[in-house]
């Protein structure tokens, strides 16, 4: 569902690898999110994935968030990151609870 991209991890040269690492870096820093990404998944760099997760989560981007923290398996990221959205669950269920409605109008 939310892992994509590193199920089967492609072969890099290292040289090569770093190369790319580099240039995504500098994309990223350059705000060049996107091709950053594709590098980052494509060399599987766990760092660079963090990095995309923190700036999608501070942009509230909640799945993509999801997904670069699951593909980095930054098991302390995925935990925050799962602690924080019970919260938010937890504090939508309290508020249904707190208004009570008699009726329930849709219009479609």
């Amino acid at each position: 569902m939310i892992k994509y991209g590193n199920e089967i991890k492609k072969k890099i040269d290292p040289a090569i690898r770093i190369q790319l690492i580099r240039k995504g870096n500098q994309l990223f820093t350059e705000g060049n999110i996107n091709l950053a990404e594709k590098i980052f998944i494509t060399t599987d760099y766990k760092d660079g994935l963090v990095r995309l997760g923190d700036y999608y989560f501070k942009n509230n981007d909640v799945y993509k968030s999801a997904q670069m923290y699951f593909m980095s398996e930054n098991k302390q990221k995925i935990n925050t990151f799962c602690k924080k959205m019970a919260l938010v669950i937890e504090k939508y269920l309290n508020d249904d609870k707190n208004n009570k409605f008699d009726k329930i109008i849709s219009e479609k």
